[in-house]
Formats: C-alpha cells, structure tokens, sequence
C-alpha cells in the first residue's frame, strides 16, 4: 500500500522533531554532567587547597610566645650606657609612650580604616588601587592595600615571597589576630616590629637614631617621616635617599589631612618645615671597646648567645667614664708620641698605584677598604687625627682631602721626620694621617699638621685598690685595628716591675729598708738552673754600698739578684703566687730580673695590695646583671685575700714612693698627689711598664710591640711608660682638684696623727731619722737624713760617720731631698 507523499513527509517531521528533543535531552544530561564534575573538582580543589593551607598554617601560638630581640645595654658606674648588642637594635615601649600623633600618622598612611574592620579591609585594597593609578606610580605616594594586621603577621609568622597561598594565609592569620588581640596592643606591636633602617627596630630605637629624642618626644614633622619610612627603611632613609624621603613625609601630612587628622593649614606648614635628622654615626665607637669586650664574652660564656644578642640584659660595670677617657687619651698620646721618635715611615698606601683612572673619580671608582672609616664619623673636629688623601705635594706644603673638605698641610712641626721637605715624604695619592689644626667650616677648608698611624701598641689598666673594681682598661691603641686586649691577654716579661714582690719577701724574711747590699760585679752560682750567671745593672755601672732602698728606687739589678739569692728563688715564685700571679714562673736567680711572662692585670693587681693594706681585692668588672624585667641574675662585689701584714705593705709603700721621688721614676714627682711606683724595662728595649699607685688608685701601663722589636733606643720603662702613667694621674689630679677647690688649703695640709702624705700609717711601725745613704742613724755631719720606717726593733743601732761616708762612692754628689 502506498502512502501519500504529504503523509510521509509529516511523519519524517514529526521523527525529526523527536530526534531533536532527544538530543537536547542528552546534551543537558552530558552539561549537567560536566558541569557537576566541574563543581565536584572545584570544590574538592579548594577543600584540599583550603585543608593543605591550614595544615601548613603557623601555629597561632608562636605570635603569642613572640619574644622579639631586645638589645643588651652595659652601663658604666654612674648609669651611663656605655655598650649595646643585639642583632637588631631595638628598644620597647608600651602604647602610652607612643605619642598619638605618630598613631594618626601610620593609621593615616598604612590603614585608614584600622578601627572599623576586622583584619580585612578590601575597601581600603581598592582604594589603595585607585590611588595608585591616580598618582602615576609616584613611589613616594604609594598605596598598600595590607592592613596594619595583615602587614604585622606577615612579617612575624610568614615568608616575604608573595604567592597566592601565602596571601590567603595572611588573610586568616590577620582574622585571628584581630580576634584575640585588642587594636591597642595590635597598633603598640606594629610599633615595636619593624626594621625602619641603619639597624633600627621600633619606632623607640629609630627616634633615637634619627632624632636624638624618644619617641614620645616627637614633634608633627618628625612623626610624620617616622610614619613614612615603614613603607620602605631603605627606599625611605633620610640618609640614603633624602629627597625621597621628605616626598614620602609630606605624603604622610597629606594623608593626614585627607583622614581628618590634621588640618590643611597645620599641614602646610609642617611641610615648609626642612627635614632635619642627625648625622649618622656609622663607624663603630671606640670608647671602652676593650672592656666592652670583656663584658661581652663574660656575658656569652656564662649565659649564652641568644641572651646576649637578644636576651635585653642590664649589665651594671665598675667602669668610671671620665677615667676611661683620661686612659684612652694618655695612650693614644703617648704612643704616637713613641711612634714618631722613630721617624717617618714609607709604608703609606697610594690609590694612584692601585689602577686608578684619577683622583678626581674616587668616589665613582671601586676601591677596596674606602674610604677610610674615619670619614664615616659625623663631623670634623679641630684635635681629630684622620686619614687624608693627598692631592698635591710641593717641597713645603700639600693639598689633602677629608670627605668633602680640602686642607692644606706644611712643613711646619714635622722636625721628627728628619726632613723639612715634603715632597720626601709623601706624594700624590698617598693615604696618611693628620691632624686637624683648624676648620673653615662654611668653605668647606681646613688646616693640618702631618701625622702617622703608631705601629707601636700599649696598654692601661686602672683599678681602686679598695674594691678590686676595675675603673678603666685600654687594651691597645685601636680596638678597631687590633681586638686582642694587651690589659689582659698579652704576657711579656715585667722587668723590673717584679721587684716590688721581691722586695716584699726580703722585708718579711729579714732585711730592712736601711740595711746594706753592694752592688758590685758578681757572677751568680745559679743551683735551681746548673748555670753561672752574671746580670747586668740597667746603666751598666755599679755603685757599691747601697741600701735596700736605694736598691730598689734606682732599681738596681745586682742588688735584687743579692737579695733573692738570700731567701731563695722559690721564696720569690712564693710571693708572686701570693700577689696574685698566676703565670707561671720558675725558682731561677732570672726572676730577680723579671724574664718570666706575665700579664698587666696580674702586675696591677698585685701591687694594689700596697694601698691596701697587704689585702688583694680581686678585680673584677660586673657589679649585677638584671633580665629584661630587671630580675636580678648575678650580682658581685669586693673578694678579698691577705696578702702580707699592714706593715709591710706601708713600708712597701714608703720605698716606692722614693721610686717617684728620687728614684726611676722621679719624673712624677712634680704630680700634686702622694704617688708610689715601679718602673719596667726589658732586654733590647721591647717592653717598658710603669705600675704605680695613690692612695686610692692602681694603675699601670704597658708599651711594646706584638712581634717582640724593639721600641727603640734607650726608650726605658721611665722614658716610654711612665708619661702615659703621667698623664693619666694629670687629668685626674687635675679633675679632683677643680671639685675640691671650695674646700680651705689648710684642711688638705692639717697633720694628721697616724698619715703620712696621704697613705694610712697602721700601728706598729718605728720611724727613725738616719742618713739615707749610709742606713745608719742621722748624725749632724750626715748630708742626706730623712726618716725610714722599720719594724720595731729592727733599727739600726749605730751611728754614721765621715766615715762611713767614704764608704758610698757618690755620697758627696748632688744631694736630692
């Protein structure tokens, strides 16, 4: 049967339209499909990526156990900070030292809406944005979108490397900060954190690098350039990008304005305002750095690195300032002053010899080791001894340069170099040292004497004989040059600054100040080594009958020798342990001359036992440590120990005060003070010591070279040590006199029953008039009579003659009260 055409065609159509809807049916299924596997995965994607951040996320505890670095300060007697370390210097303050000036400064340019969102503020992203795009890029206008929470855990708790992950753990991490800290403490944290340049952490510790002031001192300028430096320490440093700076602070003033903070008027003139900051110091001080040294590795050893560096410990020191300057500045001086006995040395460096275009492009060229760190110190001043570049020499004078100062030196005062011309001495491009005479500070100009680095070291160490507190330690003329500390890690051999010890054994094994040793020639059968020895006098003349006293004020060697023969080298080792020595020493007759090595503060601690009545103190240089919420941790104080009897010790005492007044060391003489000492010379000239005392003061000094060469010719305990010793007692005597002058004169010049010249006369002592030279008792024909201490009975009982007088070779020379 045959169907109509039109039947047929309407029955494909209506199979048509069926296949049609059957494939919409299947598409939707098979996009339905996709679309729920799409979900399925998306979802499980960030699940995991959700579940893998918080797995990774940081412990929510470590912001509340966070301790940040606090630095450790070291103070001297008097409070005066004296020290930091710390690897960030920071210094903490609470939120009411914060002044709200510098608060309305950073909500104003790093959150204005830090009140009133909860860690997440994507108003202020799209502000941030917008203000970008508004300025152009301008760096010194810049926008973040973080909040001050987001910024704040960020930098405690997360890496600096910007990634999607860490993005959103900031997120969460800021959500639960703003949870569990208020926004006080949050804004006081943010404050204390950051690193706002030049090794400054917190706006406390950066005040005072910038400004000189604490923080709750800061005026509306200088709040608003603190604010702005957060953004970028480096990038926004008054010092490395000033112009940038002051852009970036009137930025700030700006932004205060626009947050209602401030005024427009009060900002405009805030930012007529110059940017004013001090000069950053960036060489290291040198003050104190020896006995700094001392404090530190005291502090690492016993309580370990992480205290030191960022533990906030108080270290209270024994150390008096104004000492330590008057030490420093004696060495300093007397070293150069040594240095330049030796003339002028051709060993300066030269920058033309080092492949340098011209002097002219310095600054441009890459050169190692400049500039010299003395130019990195704030300012000039007349007195300084720097490093300078010479740009031309003529035969009298030379054009040199320091930073941007130009000086001119001549050939005036340079006769120690052996040469009045100049062009002998130095050349174009040379490095040398000068000393600044005077500045032209508006020009730019200065004028300067030739001068030289010392390659010649020495030491001081000062200490109250009372206490054992140390009071000033120099360890050698430049810490920065040279660490090692000479006051306390150098031994060498004392030469005769170990007689004083010996004598002390001879006194209390039988001799007295006036008995009689003659110095003569003599050939030593040593027992303790198998060998024969035969010591020389220092001048190498023999002055035959001496007494003991005189033995030891013009320090004679055989006369030391004599007496340590007599109570036996292992008498004399006895004795040094007794005062404190610890470096090992021998029982050999070489003793007598000091030949075995020991250390400055062995000697210096040894003889404060004089002053002290024949009790050591220990020395010792920390008084009390305290953590950082001022618990105490250590505390010390005075360890003594009996060395020898008080009477003893003053009739020591009394035999090296004629060491000041007659002897080696009567160079001092002149000092107003009762003084007492002990000069100290080596073979070849390589070490000079003088150890002396006051009443209330021990104090000695070193001077040598590390490598053991010779300081020089005749360059003798007395000649090279003792003015150092000087000129320290100088200043101080000179110090002491100035806060006692409303006092009457005749109160310091009163007898007083149980004194003699300032030191403590104790009981059982005899004092008898006799003749100095002799030993005997004073007759009206004796030229030189004073009165000598004894013990009692141990007097002479004979009286002296014309006789006698023949009997000392130099009795009738000049006679010296």
């Amino acid at each position: 049967m045959k169907f109509p055409d039109q039947f047929i065609l309407k029955i494909k159509k209506i199979n048509l339209k069926k296949l049609k809807n059957i494939n919409k049916r299947k598409t939707f299924q098979i996009t339905l499909i996709t679309a729920l596997l799409i979900a399925a995965c998306s979802i499980g994607t960030a699940v995991g990526f959700y579940i893998a951040i918080m797995e990774n996320l940081p412990s929510f505890s470590q912001l509340e156990e966070y301790e940040p670095g606090i630095i450790t300060s070291i103070y001297s007697n008097d409070g005066e900070v004296i020290g930091e370390y710390a690897l960030e210097k920071r210094i903490e303050v609470s939120s009411e030292k914060i002044p709200e000036i510098l608060k309305k400064a950073l909500i104003a340019t790093e959150d204005p809406r830090f009140y009133k969102h909860n860690g997440i503020d994507f108003l202020g992203i799209l502000r941030a944005a917008k203000e970008n795009i508004l300025n152009g890029g301008d760096s010194g206008k810049l926008q973040g979108g973080s909040t001050i929470s987001q910024q704040l855990v960020r930098t405690l708790l997360l890496h600096r490397r910007q990634t999607l992950r860490r993005k959103l753990k900031e997120w969460i991490l800021a959500l639960k900060l703003e949870k569990n800290y208020t926004k006080k403490q949050i804004l006081t944290l943010y404050c204390n954190q950051f690193a706002l340049g030049h090794g400054a952490h917190g706006v406390e510790a950066a005040s005072q690098l910038y400004f000189g002031k604490h923080v709750s001192q800061l005026n509306l300028e200088e709040a608003a350039l603190l604010a702005g430096i957060f953004r970028g320490p480096y990038l926004y440093s008054p010092h490395n990008k000033p112009q940038l700076t002051l852009n970036r602070r009137n930025h700030v003033l700006n932004r205060m304005v626009v947050e209602g903070f401030l005024s427009k008027k009060k900002a405009q003139q805030a930012k007529k305002a110059p940017m004013e900051v001090l000069p950053l110091h960036r060489t290291e001080s040198e003050f104190a750095a020896y006995f700094n040294e001392e404090v530190r590795k005291y502090l690492e050893k016993n309580y370990g690195v992480e205290a030191l560096y960022k533990g906030g410990l108080k270290v209270h020191t024994t150390l008096n300032m104004e000492m330590q300057r008057f030490a420093e500045k004696a060495l300093k001086k007397g070293v150069r002053t040594l240095d330049k006995r030796q003339g002028w040395r051709d060993d300066k460096r030269n920058l033309l010899e080092e492949d340098l275009e011209s002097l002219e492009k310095l600054d441009e060229a890459k050169i190692p080791h400049w500039p010299p760190r003395s130019w990195l110190q704030a300012e000039l001043k007349e007195g300084d001894i720097l490093e300078a570049l010479v740009l031309s020499v003529s035969w009298n004078n030379a054009s040199v340069r320091i930073k941007d100062f130009k000086g001119e030196i001549t050939n005036r005062d340079i006769d120690w170099t052996q040469t009045k011309n100049l062009k002998k001495l130095i050349q174009k491009g040379d490095v040398i040292h000068i000393k600044i005479n005077r500045i032209d500070e508006s020009n730019k100009e200065f004028l300067a004497s030739l001068d030289q680095e010392p390659k010649i070291e020495g030491s001081f160490l000062a200490i109250d004989p009372h206490t054992g507190k140390i009071k000033a330690m120099v360890g050698g003329y430049s810490f920065l040059r040279s660490k090692f500390n000479r006051a306390t890690q150098a031994k060498r051999q004392p030469g005769s600054a170990i007689k004083p010890i010996l004598y002390t054994a001879a006194l209390e094994n039988g001799f007295t100040p006036a008995d009689i040793i003659v110095d003569s020639p003599t050939e030593f059968d040593n027992k303790w080594s198998e060998e024969r020895w035969s010591p020389e006098n220092y001048d190498q003349k023999y002055k035959g009958a001496v007494t003991v006293r005189m033995g030891l004020e013009q320090s004679r060697n055989i006369v030391t020798a004599k007496l340590l023969q007599y109570i036996s080298p292992q008498a004399g080792v006895n004795y040094c342990h007794k005062f404190g020595i610890t470096s090992p020493v021998y029982p050999y007759l070489s003793l007598a001359l000091g030949t075995f090595e020991m250390k400055l503060i062995e000697l210096v601690s040894a003889y404060s036992t004089f002053p002290n009545k024949g009790t050591r103190m220990k020395p010792y240089f920390i008084t009390q440590i305290e953590d950082k919420e001022k618990e105490l941790l250590e505390e010390n104080g005075p360890h003594s120990e009996k060395v020898i009897s008080p009477q003893t010790a003053y009739m020591m005492t009394s035999l090296l005060q004629g060491v000041v007044k007659r002897g080696t060391a009567q160079s001092a003489r002149y000092l107003d003070k009762p003084l007492a000492g002990k000069t100290g010379t080596t073979d070849d000239y390589t070490d000079a010591w003088f150890i002396g005392f006051s009443p209330d003061l021990c104090a000695g000094v070193w001077v040598g070279h590390d490598d053991n060469e010779t300081i020089g010719e005749r360059q003798s305990g007395a000649v090279a040590a003792l003015p150092i010793w000087i000129e320290f007692f100088q200043r101080l005597i000179k110090k002491e006199q100035k806060e006692t002058a409303g006092q009457k004169k005749a109160q310091a010049n009163e007898k007083n029953e149980g004194k003699e010249e300032g030191f403590e006369v104790p009981p059982n002592l005899s004092f008898v008039e006799i003749d100095r030279k002799t030993g005997l008792l004073a007759t009206p024909v004796c030229l030189h009579t004073f009165k000598e201490v004894f013990s009692p009975g141990t007097e002479p009982q004979g009286f002296c003659s014309l006789e006698d007088h023949l009997m000392v070779w130099d009795y009738y020379n000049r006679i010296k009260k």
